[in-house]
């Protein structure tokens, strides 16, 4: 049996493709939307992949199942879950699969459990190697039901359904788990980093035995205290998680072999706003965004977390075009945006900053300060406002006294409680989330806004006071 486990850092996405030596068909299950390096494994491996299939509705990516399908002339079969009713069942199905359905590959068998509580629909794939065991599975791919350390999060369809989904999740837990072996081994969808989890655990497999002996989460205790346990202290989940949930619902689009954003735009172009209604995003390191960037440019800079931070402050309603230090950036930025859904990105600035600086346009520079600094004016000016846009479990483990928490990917909903009229000093974990909280508020008319570079990593290091 050929196993290949795809991981895309950032979105901690965990994709896989199951190959059977056999007849020389393979499976994909939970694809990603970047579906090139599945092809090339088959086609590395002399397989032939035959099956796509969903575990259920994604939150956090666009889905894969189409775009893969496409490439391959629409020779797979996609299997999505069949149940849900018909708010959770995706049209783009050929197949729709329920408990005691069973996909074949020569020695390979998958089948089916439904394991509802992270959505309605939610389906455990369980893997047999039928040339060992065919009652035994091997493997389960547990999507966002059971994680390395946790259980997939209730809460993403709102505070009405949150509730009944939990309990759901109890049962699945519970109940459905016990029909699967300790031996069985776990391969979830996603590992430590994502948001789809509370506390999800850096190894990316496990097996359901280690699981009941180590999972918190799979500690028994009575029904109503394991669901309050479950949903306190629940992290924020980013506004574009309901933008996934209803374009993998219905089908993302088709990109197709080319990606978008490969035209070049002149200075003169950018600045005549030829790019109608573009929103300018540009990738490049906070310190060189700080130096100069184009008048109302986001900074959201290159790295693992840029699709997230896109989702968290990005509109899905406005073209993008890109500004990065090198061209070819360009296809990565490009890749990650369109894991999140970001598919009209209209290409990107020729020649870079350097050409918009010749060229003689306006520049905008963002203010910066060490952590010794801001200390400093801190106890000299009390007309100066810290903004920590962290996390609220960072903020709870310490952070400035006087300080105003606002979670960055909450900023453009909150933006009133910030003063124009005082100086603000923007802090983060490093200064790469300051950075984009800061181009934020610069676009939003803020005239003195400062990124704080460190952020409480050198704040701490330097032995500054904190409280909690």
């Amino acid at each position: 049996m050929q196993f290949h486990q795809r991981f895309v850092p950032g979105l901690a996405i965990a994709s896989y493709i199951v190959g059977d030596e056999k007849s020389g068909e393979a499976a994909v299950i939970d694809p990603t939307r970047d579906v090139e390096d599945f092809i090339a494994f088959a086609k590395n491996n002399d397989l032939h992949i035959k099956h796509i299939i969903e575990t259920h509705v994604h939150a956090d990516f666009v889905c894969g199942s189409r775009e893969l399908k496409a490439r391959l002339n629409d020779e797979p079969t996609i299997h999505c879950s069949g149940y849900g009713g018909d708010n959770w069942t995706q049209p783009f199905a050929d197949e729709y699969v329920k408990e005691g359905d069973t996909i074949k590959m020569g020695d390979v068998k998958f089948g089916f459990q439904h394991v509802p509580g992270h959505t309605p629909e939610h389906i455990a794939v369980t893997l047999f190697d039928t040339s060992r065991s065919s009652d035994t599975p091997w493997v389960m791919f547990s999507g966002d039901f059971l994680f390395v350390g946790d259980v997939g999060r209730p809460d993403l369809l709102g505070e009405e359904e949150k509730t009944e989904l939990a309990h759901q999740l109890y049962e699945s837990v519970f109940k459905r788990l016990d029909e699967i072996p300790d031996i069985t081994e776990v391969y979830p969808a996603h590992g430590a980093g994502s948001l789809c989890g509370k506390a999800i655990g850096s190894r990316r497999s496990s097996t359901v035995g280690f699981e009941r002996r180590y999972n918190t989460a799979l500690k028994e205790k009575p029904e109503d205290q394991w669901v309050e346990d479950l949903l306190n202290e629940m992290p924020l989940s980013p506004p574009y998680f309901k933008q996934m949930k209803r374009v993998n619902k219905e089908g993302p689009a088709i990109i197709g072999p080319e990606l978008p954003g490969q035209k070049r735009w002149g200075a003169k172009q950018v600045h005549e706003r030829v790019c109608d209604n573009c929103l300018i995003v540009d990738v490049r390191s906070k310190e060189s965004f700080a130096a100069a960037h184009i008048p109302n440019a986001i900074n959201i800079p290159v790295g693992n977390n840029l699709p997230t931070w896109a989702g968290w402050v990005l509109p899905y309603d406005r073209p993008i075009l890109l500004i990065a230090e090198e061209p070819s950036q360009i296809d990565s930025v490009v890749t990650n945006l369109l894991r999140v859904g970001f598919d009209d990105v209209q290409g990107y600035l020729e020649g870079g900053m350097g050409s918009w600086e010749t060229a003689g346009f306006p520049l905008s520079t963002l203010n910066t300060m060490s952590v010794h600094d801001l200390d400093k004016k801190r106890k000299s000016e009390k007309q100066l406002t810290v903004l920590d846009v962290r996390t609220d479990k960072e903020w709870s483990d310490g952070h400035i006294d006087g300080a105003l928490h606002i979670h960055g990917g909450t900023l453009q909903d909150r933006v009133e409680e910030i003063s124009k009229d005082k100086p603000v000093a923007v802090v983060c974990g490093s200064g790469y989330r300051a950075s984009i909280a800061s181009s934020f508020l610069q676009r939003e008319g803020f005239e003195d806004v400062t990124n704080v570079i460190g952020g409480m990593s050198a704040w701490k290091a330097a032995g500054l006071p904190t409280t909690k």
